[in-house]
């Protein structure tokens, strides 16, 4: 019998016909439930939250809709030390401006958009903030794919400052996705997950990459100890498959050996996936143990081969097992929230305004997938 309650789509917000790009969830206005922002590039830039109410509706706010275009990715991080969360994200394949929009006391007013850094190409798909060289001061870390570059940049004492100082690269000549934190080799120390390498700083400030798997693409990467034998495993999804030229994309799970600088040894989980685009971490069922969430999102173009469907990969002593937990709807940028105690699933269909394929309202909805009540 699985130990994975039955899960139940929620429709909680309907707009107009919409390139949605960007979800991310945290407690904006300090209440206890986390809201969820959505970011859209097309027809308009435009950047909303949504707000739970004690009569269980989502109430919709605007943050800003001042700028041109939004990519996939970004992060709420409290990046001017007020005690709220600030939002960073950035430009897709048309420009190349790094932004963060600070909260203002009543969230629910328009937020400021402020500059961080003007890359030196176009895109910034996935950005996160860690302070990996332990210095008490956070780090942003970027993606700018049109320059083949990663970069990161320490947040300044004002971060009001723009653009921010002292941005440097991590990596050169590597265009990939993906970003996760976590320690990989077991030394005690953060490292930089970044598509297909992970990345250790060294006491000189150096970068040093090893590269922990090859030929994939567009890669989603999470990472969490799995087995519970103190070091991270990692898992990769390919988001956007079909624009690699792919039929389909695959979800793998890795496991590093005795030499974690060596590549490490792949576990197929899935390969007929439809542009896995969201991955995510968390203990789905309550035993303790970290699960793994694989998010299909179908075609860009809405011409789906088959429907697609959101999975949950339950952790059974560190091997993977998988249960469908919703079919027939895409999926983009999916993240875990919890609300009444229960853990789920937030996220939005991805589909490209012109498209031929029939546009149903649902393409342009945000949902929740969360367990059934008494669910078990």
């Amino acid at each position: 019998m699985s130990r994975l309650a039955a899960f139940r789509r929620l429709t909680i917000y309907v707009g107009e016909p919409s390139e949605r790009t960007t979800c991310v969830v945290g407690d904006l206005d300090g209440d206890g439930v986390p809201e969820i922002v959505i970011g859209a590039r097309a027809p308009r830039g435009e950047l909303y939250w949504l707000d739970r109410t004690t009569r269980g509706e989502w109430e919709h706010h605007l943050l800003d809709d001042t700028f041109e275009r939004i990519e996939a990715g970004g992060a709420l991080v409290d990046l001017d030390g007020d005690g709220d969360l600030d939002l960073i994200a950035g430009d897709d394949s048309r420009g190349n401006r790094l932004y963060w929009w600070e909260c203002p006391d009543d969230p629910t007013q328009p937020w400021t958009r402020r500059e961080i850094f003007r890359m030196p190409g176009n895109q910034t798909h996935d950005q996160t903030a860690a302070d990996i060289d332990g210095d008490g001061r956070l780090e942003v870390y970027f993606w700018n794919q049109r320059s083949d570059m990663l970069f990161y940049v320490p947040v300044p004492d004002d971060p009001r400052v723009s653009p921010w100082p002292g941005v440097r690269p991590v990596a050169t000549g590597v265009r990939e996705e993906g970003l996760a934190i976590a320690d990989v080799d077991g030394d005690g120390h953060l490292e930089l997950i970044a598509g297909q390498s992970w990345y250790r700083l060294l006491p000189n400030g150096r970068w040093e990459r090893h590269i922990f798997a090859e030929g994939y693409v567009s890669p989603r990467v999470v990472a969490a100890d799995f087995d519970g034998d103190g070091r991270s495993e990692i898992a990769l999804a390919e988001g956007d498959a079909s624009l690699q030229g792919r039929e389909s994309g695959r979800a793998v799970f890795f496991r590093a050996g005795a030499d974690p600088e060596a590549l490490w040894e792949a576990d197929l989980l899935h390969d007929r996936l439809l542009d896995p685009h969201s991955l995510q971490v968390a203990d789905f069922d309550g035993d303790g143990w970290p699960d793994l969430f694989v998010g299909e999102m179908g075609l860009p173009s809405g011409d789906d081969p088959h429907p697609p469907a959101q999975r949950i990969f339950l952790n059974c002593d560190g091997r993977l097992e998988e249960h469908i937990v919703d079919r027939g709807l895409g999926t983009h940028e999916s993240k875990v929230i919890e609300l009444d105690g229960r853990l789920g699933i937030v996220g939005k269909p991805y589909r490209n305004l012109i498209s031929e394929a029939p546009r149903d309202p649902e393409v342009d909805t945000v949902y929740l997938l969360l367990p059934e009540e008494g669910g078990s």
